[in-house]
């Protein structure tokens, strides 16, 4: 019996590493700099720098909020925690759109942000309800996106999904279904907006 909770216990550290290594901000920082890249050579690292901005700005609220003791951890696991950061998030994610749109950005990084952001804002309104994964949201979108922008480089993207899905799954952070609905809500906006 201990070998089964040894088992169990390592495959817990397995998914809080994949979780927190694979999260949503290094996703999508890595969607865009490649898709920047992709797009304008090296010139497309300017690109990036709003988008690391962003991160940082939404990242360092939640990291005050945490010390602060208003949400319980890092991920917001807490549903009735998510709305205001949800706010924030979609701020910076206005704020990103603008920056983009002012340094005349590609159309595809454009879309990308943009639609990447309203599957967020979907995402955040569906949770208020129904606690849906924001992880796979994310890694559903970079894995659609990743294929139509990226072609074969992309599909790492795809390698990433069920990772993500079974870091999410498996502490019974969500469930499964909350895992498919939240990829499945970014994956059709990536295919609406890049297709």
């Amino acid at each position: 019996m201990s070998t089964w909770f040894t088992r169990q216990a390592n495959r817990e550290k397995l998914s809080h590493r994949l979780t927190n290594l694979l999260n949503p901000f290094f996703i999508f920082t890595a969607l865009c700099v490649l898709v920047a890249l992709a797009q304008s050579g090296p010139r497309g690292l300017v690109y990036v720098v709003p988008e690391l901005l962003a991160a940082g700005l939404v990242a360092g609220y939640v990291l005050v909020m945490r010390r602060r003791a208003r949400v319980s951890d890092f991920w917001i696991s807490a549903r009735a925690e998510r709305l205001i950061p949800a706010i924030v998030l979609l701020a910076a994610f206005a704020g990103l759109q603008l920056a983009l749109y002012l340094t005349s950005a590609p159309e595809a990084l454009i879309l990308t942000t943009l639609s990447m952001g309203l599957a967020a804002a979907t995402v955040a309104a569906l949770t208020l309800f129904w606690k849906a994964s924001a992880h796979t949201a994310v890694a559903g979108h970079a894995a659609v996106a990743g294929v139509l922008l990226l072609g074969v480089i992309g599909s790492v993207f795809i390698l990433v999904l069920p990772l993500v899905v079974w870091a999410r799954v498996m502490p019974g952070a969500h469930t499964l279904s909350q895992t498919l609905v939240g990829a499945g809500v970014g994956a059709a906006f990536a295919l609406v907006f890049l297709a």
